[in-house]
């Protein structure tokens, strides 16, 4: 029946859950498909079950047996199983499951609240058998879905629900010439205006709450797609170079304060991403590698001597180390400070030039 609910309905069933499908090579993903094939019967005593939240839950008689009709309903916790048991369980299979279903009246706005909230608490308390993340609980926050449609306009994917991209694709509608995930997104915005350090301990600590609404204070494609190709930009400079992964954000936040002085206008953001979509600047990617040469010098500088130096991996895990390399910068002259300044106002004529149409 949980097959044929998903044959009828589709990826529409998900709609509200907070995780798109995870594929088929997941750890327990594969345990579900071994206990379908070899031991169906025990299915029901090994999974965690599903829980469907609905408008409206009645029990009717229909063909001399007794069956629940829901209104609306929507699975928020068990879309890998539910897919699963659509791939593996034929009608003759042995398995059964656990379903929970949770019926929520939505007649006013106020009732529509409180479905919205009961929905995040129980997928915040439900124990996930793939463990959900704090990327995950924030997926069907209102600026995310928000975000997803603006960005669309412009031929965006934004992925904010966790899921295999080729997931994405197939359930798209239309295909769109770029990718951009939640994640990406976070980490962009991160860079440019937080202290980069939060970077190295993880990309999860972006979507806590501490942390959330100052990465996505909005849903203006404009205030994140700047920042997204600039670190395009910075990741391009830092290839061939290991040790630029560790010092990348560091580079992109101290890229960013310049280029933001350039990109003064709505209008001048919007049309760095534009070109950006197209080609990239040559004079930036040599501004990017300049003040790389600044952070790693920076780097050797601070670090210390003999068995006491720290490794580049701690180090550039420090708090305050944009504050401290804008202080190294202007009272270290070296070669890659003219290299920069010469780069970067050689990129503000080229990009105020395009932008006015000259």
């Amino acid at each position: 029946h949980i097959a044929e609910m998903y044959e009828q309905s589709g990826i529409r069933l998900f709609a509200r859950n907070v995780r798109g499908f995870l594929g088929e090579t997941t750890a327990v993903n594969k345990k579900m498909e071994q206990t379908l094939q070899k031991e169906p019967e025990s299915f029901w005593y090994y999974n965690n079950g599903i829980t469907i939240i609905c408008d409206k839950a009645e029990q009717i008689s229909r063909g001399g047996c007794k069956v629940m009709r829901v209104i609306n309903p929507q699975v928020i916790n068990g879309q890998q199983t539910t897919r699963t048991l659509h791939k593996k369980a034929g009608p003759n299979s042995r398995a059964t499951v656990l379903v929970r279903v949770i019926s929520v009246p939505r007649e006013n706005n106020e009732d529509s609240n409180r479905f919205e909230n009961l929905v995040s608490k129980i997928v915040a308390a439900t124990n996930w058998q793939n463990a959900i993340r704090a990327s995950d609980l924030i997926a069907n926050d209102r600026r995310q879905i928000e975000i997803e449609r603006n960005l669309r306009k412009l031929d965006y994917q934004y992925l904010r629900k966790r899921q295999t991209k080729g997931e994405a694709r197939r359930h798209a509608g239309v295909r769109h010439r770029f990718f951009v995930s939640k994640e990406e997104l976070a980490q962009a915005v991160a860079a440019c205006d937080l202290d980069p350090s939060i970077l190295r301990k993880g990309k999860e600590r972006l979507f806590e709450e501490k942390n959330y609404n100052q990465i996505f204070p909005n849903a203006d494609p404009n205030y994140y797609l700047p920042r997204y190709w600039l670190v395009w930009n910075t990741e391009h400079a830092a290839r061939g170079y290991p040790e630029r992964a560790y010092a990348k954000w560091v580079v992109t936040n101290f890229v960013w304060k310049r280029l933001e002085e350039i990109l003064r206008s709505r209008a001048l953001k919007q049309f760095f991403a534009r070109e950006y979509e197209r080609y990239f600047y040559e004079s930036l990617v040599r501004a990017c590698h300049a003040a790389y040469r600044g952070v790693i010098a920076f780097y050797r500088a601070r670090r210390g001597k003999g068995e006491t130096a720290i490794d580049i991996s701690t180090f550039f895990q420090r708090r305050g180390l944009h504050q401290d390399f804008e202080k190294f910068w202007s009272n270290n002259p070296g070669t890659y400070r003219g290299q920069f300044e010469k780069s970067m106002g050689r990129f503000r004529v080229e990009f105020l030039k395009a932008a006015n149409g000259d």
